[in-house]
C-alpha cells in the first residue's frame, strides 16, 4: 500500500512542476525545484520508515452494532499458567495396549479446563505444569519468574517437551518423573540458572537407554569389553523386581508409599515428602502392586549409583534395614545374573548349589558366617560371595592369554587358545600366563608359565615344550649372535635354563637343557658388552640370583656371583625385582637399571660382578627399612587407588641404537614415565597420561604392566588394555588409534 502511494505522490509533484516552470524566473525555478525535491524525498522516507511497523490485522467489521461478541485473542484461555498453545500441542487423547491385553486410555489437555494442570495423568510423578516447565522446575509459571523458553530442542533443533499423556516420554525405559529425580540426586539444579541441567538421566534424551553409570554389569565372556546386554544398566535398575506386565500409565511408579506422609529420610532410596521433596507428585504415582516390600517409602529397584545395593538382612530372626549401610560385597548385576536377590545381603553367605566341601570329613558342611576373608576360610561352604571372590581373581577379571591385532585400528582382535581347548591343526600356546613374548623372522616365542610355545606365524606350525613339574617359568628372552638368536634364556622358580635352538626356530629337546640351579630368579636379561659369549644377570628377591657365561652352542660355560654393591642395595630394600635393563647410556657408560616391588635402583657397572654400589633413584615401602622414602619424581597414585607408586611393572631401554640408549621407560600403578637419561630428569605428565575412556577409567588406562617401543610409537599395555603413543625416545605427541587388547 505505501508503496503505491509513493509513486502517486511522486508522480503528482512532477506534474506540478511541469505547470508552474513558466510562471518563475529560471533561478527562482531552480531553488523551488531543490526545495520541492527535498520535500519529497522526506516524504518518501518517512513512509518507508513507517513500513516497518506490523500492519493493523483487520477485522470482519467496523460497526461495534453489528460485532457476533468473539473475545479477543488469549494465550492462556483456562487461566491455569499453561499456554493454549502448549494444551493444544497434547490435547489430542492417545488408545493403546498394554502387553497384558489391558486398554491404556490418555485423556490429553484441554486449555478450557484449568483443573489439568495438577493433574498426573500418565503416573509417572510428575503434574501436567511440571511436565511443562521442564527442565525449569514446577514454580516457572509464577509471575516473574526468570526463564526463556521450556523444553529443549532436540538433534533436528525442534522444541521438545515432556508428554503429560506418556510415562516415559523418550522411551528409554524410565519413567519422567524418576529420571528427573536421579538428575536432582546428581546434583542436576543449577541455582543460578534456575533448571536442571541433565548429563544423564535426562527424561528427554533416550541414550540413557544403555547407561551404566555405577558399572555393575557382569562381564560374562570374560573380553574385557562391557557389552549392552552384559551391563546392568539405569532402566533395569529401576525395573529390578517389576512384575513382567507391569505398565508405568496403569500401574504407576516402582516405589512405594504410606500416604501422605512420606519418609523422614531423604537419601536413596527413601522418598521424603513435604519441604523435603523437590517433586511432590513421585508418593501418589507410586504403584499398589508391591506385595511383601521391606522398608516404606521408597524406591523398589537398586541404585543405579551404587554398584552394590543391598540395603536389608535377614538375620535368622527378622528382616532388618542396613541403612545407611549397603552392600554384600558383591556387585548387582553379578547377582541379577545369576538369580540372586541384589537388595538382600544374606545370601552372600548362601551356598545355594550346595558346592562346599567337608574339609574335616565330620559328615556335615559347615556354613561361612561372616564376610571378612579370616571367616570364609573357616567355613566349609562355597558360598556365593566365595563364588564370586573366584571369578573376581583380586581385579583379574578378564580372561587371560595371548592376543593378537595390527598396528592401527583395525576393530578386532583374536585370542590364542590352550592346548587343550583345540584340535591339533589349530594355533595355540601351552598357558594363559605368558611371562615374555619374542619374536625372530615370522616364529613367536610364548614364555608362559610351564613352558614355552613356539609358533611359525607364516607357516601355521607349532610346536610346545613343557618345564620339568612343579618348575615355573617367570622370564626370558632369545640370546643372539650376529642378529640371529641361538638360545632361549629362561629365568625359573629354581634357577636358569638355556635352550638351544634348532634350524628351523623350533626348541631343542629338554634333555639338551642347561641349567644353573642358583634359586628363584623373578627377571632376566644379557648383559651389554662385546665379550665373545653372552652374560645374562638374573635377579630375584633381596639380592638372591647370579650371573651365567653363555657360548655359542647354548652351554652354560661360567656362573657367577652378584657384585657386593647391587646385592647390598637390593637386600636391604627386601626388594623383589620385576625388570632389569642393562646398556651404553648415551653411548659413554654403561648403566644397570633394576626395577623393583620398592622403586627404581641404579647401579654404573660393566660386569654387575664388581662391588661398585648404587643408588636408589625413588624408594618407598611401609616396612621399616634404612632407605629413606622418596616418591617426589614419580607420579602420584589416582583418587582410590591402591598399591605402591614405587612400583616398576616394566622397564625398557630406548634410543638411537642398542650401544647409545638416551632414554628409560617404565611404567608404575601411576602412569607411565620417561627417565631422561642426557639431561637427568623424570617426566611423567602431559601427553604421557592416558586421559580415559569417556571421562572414565583413567586410573585402568594408566596402571601401566608393559612397554614396547616400535621406533615411531610406543604400544603401552595397562589394566585397562593396549593403547598406543605417537613418539619415540626424544618426544612423543599424542595418542594413537589403535585397537585395544583388554587387559
Amino acid at each position: 500500500m505505501y508503496e503505491h502511494c509513493s509513486i502517486t505522490l511522486i508522480s503528482n509533484l512532477s506534474k506540478v512542476k511541469r505547470e508552474q516552470g513558466s510562471a518563475f524566473a529560471d533561478g527562482e525555478f531552480m531553488r523551488r525545484s531543490q526545495t520541492t525535491i527535498l520535500t519529497t524525498l522526506a516524504v518518501i522516507a518517512s513512509l518507508l520508515f513507517m513500513s516497518q511497523f506490523p500492519a493493523i490485522s483487520s477485522v470482519s467489521n467496523i460497526h461495534p452494532d453489528d460485532t457476533d461478541g468473539t473475545p479477543p485473542p488469549n494465550t492462556d484461555t483456562d487461566g491455569d499458567l499453561i499456554p493454549d498453545v502448549h494444551e493444544t500441542l497434547f490435547e489430542q487423547w492417545t488408545n493403546w495396549t498394554a502387553v497384558d491385553g489391558r486398554d491404556v486410555v490418555m485423556q490429553g489437555l484441554d486449555k478450557n479446563n484449568a483443573s489439568d494442570a495438577s493433574t498426573d495423568r500418565d503416573r509417572d510423578g510428575l503434574n501436567a505444569t511440571e511436565e511443562f516447565c521442564w527442565p525449569y522446575p514446577a514454580n516457572c509459571t509464577d509471575p516473574g519468574f526468570p526463564r526463556g523458553l521450556t523444553g529443549q530442542l532436540d538433534e533436528n533443533s525442534n522444541r521438545i517437551y515432556l508428554d503429560p499423556r506418556v510415562s516415559d516420554t523418550d522411551g528409554d525405559g524410565m519413567p519422567d518423573g524418576y529420571e528427573a529425580y536421579m538428575c536432582q540426586r546428581m546434583g542436576g539444579f543449577d541455582p543460578v540458572a534456575l533448571r536442571f541441567s541433565c548429563p544423564s538421566f535426562d527424561p528427554l534424551n533416550a541414550s540413557d537407554l544403555t547407561l551404566d553409570s555405577d558399572n555393575d554389569g557382569f562381564d560374562v565372556d570374560r573380553d574385557g569389553i562391557m557389552s549392552d546386554a552384559e551391563r546392568y544398566t539405569a532402566p533395569e535398575e529401576y525395573a529390578y523386581g517389576t512384575p513382567m506386565n507391569f505398565t508405568a500409565e496403569l500401574d504407576g511408579l516402582w516405589c512405594h508409599a504410606t500416604l501422605p506422609e512420606g519418609s523422614v529420610l531423604k537419601s536413596w532410596p527413601y522418598l521424603p515428602s513435604g519441604a523435603n521433596a523437590t517433586f511432590h507428585n513421585l508418593l501418589e504415582a507410586c504403584t499398589n502392586r508391591a506385595v511383601n516390600t521391606v522398608g516404606e517409602d521408597l524406591w523398589l529397584g537398586t541404585d543405579p549409583l551404587l554398584d552394590d545395593s543391598d540395603r536389608y538382612l535377614w538375620d535368622g530372626f527378622s528382616i532388618r534395614s542396613l541403612y545407611p549401610s549397603f552392600g554384600d560385597g558383591i556387585p548387582d548385576g553379578w547377582e541379577v545374573h545369576f538369580g540372586l536377590n541384589p537388595l538382600n545381603r544374606s545370601n552372600a553367605l548362601d551356598d545355594p548349589d550346595r558346592d562346599g566341601w567337608d574339609a574335616n570329613r565330620d559328615g556335615g558342611v559347615s556354613d561361612d558366617v561372616s564376610r571378612t576373608l579370616t571367616a570364609l576360610k573357616v567355613g566349609e561352604a562355597l558360598s556365593t560371595l566365595e563364588e564370586y571372590l573366584v571369578y573376581y581373581d583380586e581385579g583379574n577379571t578378564v580372561y587371560p592369554g595371548l592376543k593378537s591385532t595390527t598396528v592401527g585400528n583395525s576393530d578386532e582382535f583374536t585370542t590364542v587358545p590352550l592346548i587343550y581347548d583345540t584340535p591339533q591343526d589349530v594355533m595355540s600356546i601351552m598357558h594363559h600366563d605368558v611371562r615374555a613374548l619374542e619374536e625372530h623372522d615370522g616364529t613367536l616365542y610364548a614364555m608362559t608359565k610351564y613352558g614355552v610355545s613356539v609358533l611359525g606365524l607364516d607357516d601355521n606350525t607349532q610346536s610346545h615344550h613343557m618345564l620339568p613339574q612343579g618348575v615355573l617359568l617367570h622370564d626370558g628372552f632369545l640370546a643372539t649372535s650376529d642378529g640371529s638368536p641361538y638360545a632361549a634364556v629362561l629365568g625359573t622358580s629354581i634357577g636358569f635354563a638355556v635352550v638351544p635352538l634348532l634350524a628351523d626356530g623350533a626348541l631343542g629337546s629338554i634333555g639338551t637343557w642347561d641349567w644353573s640351579l642358583t634359586g628363584p630368579l623373578h627377571a632376566v636379561a644379557p648383559l651389554a658388552g662385546e665379550d665373545v659369549n653372552l652374560h645374562a644377570i638374573g635377579l630375584g628377591q633381596a639380592g638372591e640370583g647370579s650371573i651365567v657365561e653363555i657360548d655359542g652352542s647354548a652351554s652354560i660355560v661360567s656362573a657367577f656371583e652378584l657384585g657386593t654393591g647391587l646385592v647390598a642395595g637390593l637386600a636391604e630394600a627386601n626388594a623383589s625385582v620385576s625388570s632389569i635393563q642393562h646398556g651404553l647410556v648415551s653411548g659413554t657408560t654403561f648403566n644397570l637399571f633394576v626395577g623393583t616391588d620398592r622403586g627404581l635402583f641404579i647401579l654404573e657397572t660393566s660386569s654387575a660382578r664388581d662391588d661398585e654400589g648404587g643408588e636408589w633413584r625413588f624408594f618407598y615401602t611401609p616396612e621399616s627399612t634404612p632407605i629413606q622414602t622418596n616418591v617426589d619424581e614419580v607420579r602420584s597414585l589416582p583418587l582410590g587407588a591402591t598399591g605402591n607408586p614405587a612400583e616398576i611393572r616394566d622397564m625398557v631401554l630406548d634410543g638411537p641404537s642398542p650401544s647409545n640408549a638416551q632414554a628409560l621407560w617404565f611404567g608404575t600403578p601411576s602412569g607411565l614415565h620417561k627417565l631422561d637419561l642426557n639431561d637427568d630428569f623424570i617426566e611423567h605428565g602431559g601427553l604421557m597420561v592416558h586421559p580415559g575412556v569417556e571421562g572414565k577409567l583413567s586410573r585402568e588406562t594408566n596402571s601401566i604392566h608393559s612397554i614396547h617401543p616400535t621406533g615411531d610409537e610406543l604400544l603401552v599395555g595397562s589394566e585397562w588394555g593396549l593403547w598406543a603413543l605417537a613418539g619415540d625416545y626424544t618426544a612423543v605427541y599424542g595418542l594413537q588409534d589403535q585397537t585395544r587388547l583388554p587387559g
